[in-house]
C-alpha cells in the first residue's frame, strides 16, 4: 500500500488525518465545500443524477463550483495557470456523481465541460454496477489529465472493491451498512468491511476508505487507510443537521422502496437506502400500496407537511446533538481522531 505522504501529495492543502465532506445530494453546496477545504479538509459538491443537456443538477454543479472557487480565491484559474510541478492548477474540491443514469456520451457532452472549467481535484462516483465504472473512470481521467484528477469509487462489498480497482479507481470508498443514504443492500458493517477490503486489496491500491462516525467512531463518515490503517474521515450527515438529535440508531431502517415513495429513478437491486423510520415505510408494512404511499408523499410535500419527509441518516444520527460551523467540525473531528490515536499509542 502507499505511504502516508501520498494523500498529501495528491491534495497538498489537506491536513492529516484527512476530513472529507461527503457529496450529499440536495444538501452539500459550494459554501460548505469551501469551508471544509479552508479548515484543512476536502470539501465536495454534488453533481446529482441527471446527466442530460438541460440538467438542473449540472447547472447547480457549475454554479456551486464557481461559488467554492470564489470563496477559496481560486476563481482565476486561467487556461495557463499551473501548479508547482508545471501541471494545471486544480480546485481543492471534489465532485460527487450519482451514476445510475450515466452514460459516457452524456457525461462527455454535458459534465466534462464543467469539470474542465473548474478543475476539481477529484470526482467521486456511486450508483453503477461495479463492472460498469471503467468507461466513466477513463473519461474523467482523460479529461483531468492536465491537473492530475483522481477518481474515487464508492462500494459496499469486498468483491465490488476488487472490481472497481480492476476498473481503474484511484480510491476505493468502502461504505458500511452503518451509513446513511443510499448504500449496497448487502453491505456489512464498517467494523468488518474496512479491514476485509484492506486485506483483500493490500498492495493493489493507494487509499482505502470506509464508513465511520466522527472522530470517536460515531457520526456518518468514512475512514481512510494509509498502510492498512485509518488515515481520514469523510463526514456525511454531520454537516446537514440543525443540532437537534431527534432519534437514535433503533429508529434507523434500511429499505429499497424509499426512491419509489419519492418518485425518484429507482436504483438497481444492488442498492438500498438507510433512513429515519417514516410514515411511508410504516404504511407499506401495513399493506398500503406503493402507489398510494407515493401519492400521500406528493400531497404532503406540496402542502409543506413534513410528517412524511424522508430523511436519510446513518446509525450515528443520535450523536448529532449540536449545531456547529463546518470548519469547527473539521477541527473537532481531526482532534478527536488524533486523541484516539495518541491514547492507543500510550496504551501499547
Amino acid at each position: 500500500m502507499a505511504s502516508g505522504n501520498l494523500l498529501h501529495k495528491w491534495f497538498p492543502t489537506a491536513e492529516r488525518p484527512l476530513v472529507i465532506s461527503a457529496p450529499m445530494f440536495t444538501v452539500a453546496n459550494g459554501a460548505l465545500a469551501a469551508a471544509v477545504t479552508k479548515a484543512g479538509g476536502l470539501g465536495m459538491v454534488p453533481a446529482g443524477m441527471d446527466p442530460s443537456a438541460t440538467s438542473p443538477h449540472l447547472a447547480a454543479l457549475d454554479e456551486q463550483l464557481a461559488i467554492a472557487g470564489r470563496i477559496l480565491d481560486e476563481s482565476d484559474r486561467s487556461s495557463d495557470s499551473t501548479g508547482g510541478d508545471g501541471s494545471l492548477a486544480s480546485l481543492p474540491i471534489g465532485v460527487g456523481f450519482l451514476t445510475l443514469l450515466a452514460t459516457p456520451e452524456a457525461y462527455r457532452a454535458n459534465a466534462l465541460p464543467i469539470i474542465r472549467r473548474h478543475r476539481p481535484a477529484f470526482v467521486w462516483l456511486f450508483g453503477s454496477e461495479p463492472a460498469g465504472y471503467g468507461p466513466l473512470i477513463e473519461l474523467f481521467r482523460e479529461a483531468g489529465a492536465g491537473w492530475g484528477i483522481k477518481v474515487f469509487v464508492q462500494v459496499g462489498t469486498v468483491e465490488a472493491a476488487r472490481e472497481v480497482v480492476r476498473q481503474g479507481a484511484d480510491v476505493v470508498v468502502a461504505q458500511g451498512s452503518d451509513a446513511g443514504g443510499h448504500q449496497f443492500a448487502a453491505a456489512a458493517s464498517v467494523v468488518t468491511l474496512v479491514p476485509e477490503i484492506v486485506d483483500a486489496l493490500r498492495g493493489e491500491g493507494e487509499f482505502r476508505e470506509g464508513r465511520e462516525e466522527r472522530g470517536r467512531g460515531g457520526g456518518g463518515g468514512r475512514c481512510g487507510g494509509w498502510e492498512g490503517g485509518c488515515g481520514g474521515v469523510g463526514v456525511g450527515g454531520g454537516w446537514g443537521g440543525d443540532g437537534d438529535s431527534v432519534t437514535g440508531a433503533e429508529h434507523i431502517i434500511r429499505s429499497s422502496v424509499n426512491d419509489a415513495i419519492m418518485g425518484y429513478p429507482t436504483w438497481s437491486n444492488l442498492y438500498a437506502g438507510r433512513t429515519i423510520l417514516h410514515s411511508g415505510l410504516e404504511d407499506i408494512a401495513n399493506g398500503v400500496s406503493i402507489e398510494q404511499v407515493h401519492g400521500a408523499f406528493k400531497n404532503a410535500m406540496s402542502e409543506g407537511d413534513e410528517k412524511r419527509m424522508i430523511t436519510f441518516a446513518g446509525t450515528g444520527v443520535g450523536l448529532a446533538n449540536k449545531s456547529q460551523p463546518a470548519g469547527e467540525i473539521v477541527h473537532e473531528v481531526r482532534a478527536e481522531a488524533l486523541a484516539v490515536i495518541a491514547k492507543l499509542k500510550a496504551n501499547f
